[in-house]
């Protein structure tokens, strides 16, 4: 699969400067079409073909119009004809974008980032501390879209990343020697970061997005909270920085048996001094997520890729946004939305307690963040900070594992061997008189909430062991050991949260002094989980 990678990063590379003259709206072979009122929409049209000539630029006689080819402005969504056109009306800050379909590959540029959009920008879009996307002026032409045939197998792999979220270059070598290093030559079809690519310092960007493309796969990224220009007064501008960079904040593509569909859910308020975020999607992507949706088979396995979590202790700012959501979602059961945000690991089902409407629950999983609790804590012997996240989830990322409409995922920690999937937390030794049971607890990172879970000790009887909600045991010794450090060159871990993945059993002590190992098992419909420590018994 690698060495198809890098035949089709080729391929891809042969249209960088068509997509560069893309994104910047300069594109060649324009026919005037220029509105007075840069408010009012304006008409957006062009072709979607197989680009045979490689070149990026339409050939006529040469390429290959394509039929089918759904094409959207962030808001509607129109199908290209059996000559390969579209047609759209855009508004000033409006996307128009490929929804790329199954079995063809856009381009992608030097940073490993796919390029399939047109951003349409009059004036531009920016605040006052980094720079945004430039002015396009009027269209005054056709925007026409490339697409290079991919084989994508039923099955294949997904790298996930929560917030990467470094706040100086120090923090980009961190990542880079934590978790990018020993992912170099993945076999995996494409990479995702779910926002907070960045720490307020948008000046990062393209450092932070060279050193993943080292990883060797294309990558896409969703907009986090931290991706924003603090200094803008709207929701447009304070997005410029992003536009220059990622693109399109939300959007959608298939790859393989499954669909895909980014989201932006950061909204920013303004109100006179208040500068501030909240949680929602705003009118127009509630458009373009209907209407999306419309299109898929019901059956159909569908990924939401989102930084903020659906439910949570963020506030919506529209209530009857967050339930039309919820509607939209329930009528496709058979999808997952991956979120990030909270710093910590955990599998929530959002079930009608929370007033969601389906038959069964919609699975969302707060994948644990790369950065950790945002490269805090003591240093390692090699100067990274352990950065242990609030629920004991140590520094990690995940793959998502697709076959067919059905889905999986595994954790993986950086710079630890793929069989570590807990700890556990017990004493070094006991006295054999002392007690006849023990507790014993096990924070397994990536279980499932109804996980079975059991431990024994030595080789005495197998008991259960009970999920069991609570701040892990581990964690607040770590931070409690290094608080009483006192002032340190490093920055200091935060508070604790409660774990949704610990398990506590109570297994029998044996009676004759000696050294016994603690084994745990788990099993869940996806995985099974081991662990192992030794015990003491003097």
């Amino acid at each position: 699969m690698l060495k198809q990678l890098i035949k089709q990063k080729t391929i891809m590379r042969t249209s960088l400067v068509f997509i560069i003259l893309l994104y910047c709206g300069h594109l060649f072979g324009y026919s005037a079409e220029t509105l007075s009122d840069d408010k009012l929409p304006v008409k957006i049209s062009g072709i979607v073909f197989h680009d045979r000539t490689n070149n990026g630029s339409y050939v006529q006689g040469e390429d290959i119009p394509l039929e089918g080819i759904a094409v959207s402005n962030g808001r509607d969504i129109v199908i290209t004809g059996d000559d390969g056109t579209y047609s759209l009306k855009l508004k000033d800050n409006q996307s128009v974008f490929i929804i790329k379909p199954r079995n063809w590959m856009v381009p992608v540029d030097e940073s490993q980032m796919p390029r399939f959009y047109y951003i349409h920008s009059t004036k531009g879009a920016t605040g006052s501390d980094y720079p945004g996307l430039a002015p396009t002026g009027n269209i005054s032409g056709k925007v026409n879209f490339p697409l290079y045939p991919a084989d994508e197998p039923d099955s294949f792999d997904v790298v996930v990343f929560g917030d990467t979220q470094p706040r100086n270059e120090q923090e980009i070598y961190y990542l880079a020697h934590d978790a990018l290093a020993e992912l170099a030559g993945v076999e995996a079809a494409f990479g995702v970061t779910l926002g907070d690519i960045v720490f307020d310092d948008l000046n990062l960007f393209d450092q932070l997005t060279g050193s993943i493309a080292t990883v060797g796969i294309p990558w896409r990224y969703v907009l986090g909270n931290h991706d924003i220009d603090f200094t803008a007064d709207n929701n447009t501008d304070v997005r410029g920085a992003w536009y220059r960079t990622f693109g399109p904040s939300y959007y959608s593509f298939s790859h393989g048996p499954a669909h895909f569909i980014v989201l932006d859910n950061v909204r920013w308020i303004v109100e006179e001094d208040r500068r501030y975020y909240r949680t929602g999607l705003g009118e127009d992507q509630m458009e373009f997520l209907r209407n999306e949706l419309e299109r898929v088979d019901p059956d159909q396995l569908v990924v939401f890729l989102v930084h903020i979590p659906w439910t949570g202790s963020t506030a919506w700012q529209y209530e009857d946004e967050q339930k039309a959501l919820y509607q939209l979602l329930a009528g496709h059961p058979n999808s997952v939305s991956l979120v990030a945000h909270t710093h910590r690991h955990y599998h929530h089902m959002i079930g009608s307690d929370e007033g969601f409407p389906g038959d069964e629950p919609h699975h969302m999983v707060s994948v644990g963040t790369v950065c950790g609790a945002w490269w805090t804590g003591a240093p390692d012997e090699y100067g990274i900070p352990h950065a242990m996240m609030s629920d004991g989830t140590p520094t990690s990322y995940n793959f998502l594992h697709i076959d067919g409409n059905e889905w999986k995922m595994s954790w993986r920690a950086s710079r630890r061997p793929a069989e570590f999937q807990m700890h556990i937390v017990a004493p070094d030794a006991v006295l054999a008189s002392q007690s006849s049971s023990l507790t014993i607890k096990a924070n397994i990172f990536n279980a499932l909430p109804d996980a079975k879970v059991k431990v024994r000790i030595g080789e005495g009887e197998w008991v259960d062991m009970k999920r069991t909600p609570e701040h892990d045991h581990l964690r607040l010794a770590v931070a409690d050991r290094e608080k009483q450090l006192g002032d340190t060159p490093w920055r200091n871990l935060g508070g604790a949260q409660v774990s949704q993945h610990i398990w506590t059993g109570e297994p029998v002590v044996p009676s004759e002094a000696g050294v016994y190992p603690i084994e745990i098992k788990g099993v869940d419909r996806w995985w099974e989980y081991e662990g192992r420590r030794l015990l003491h018994v003097k």
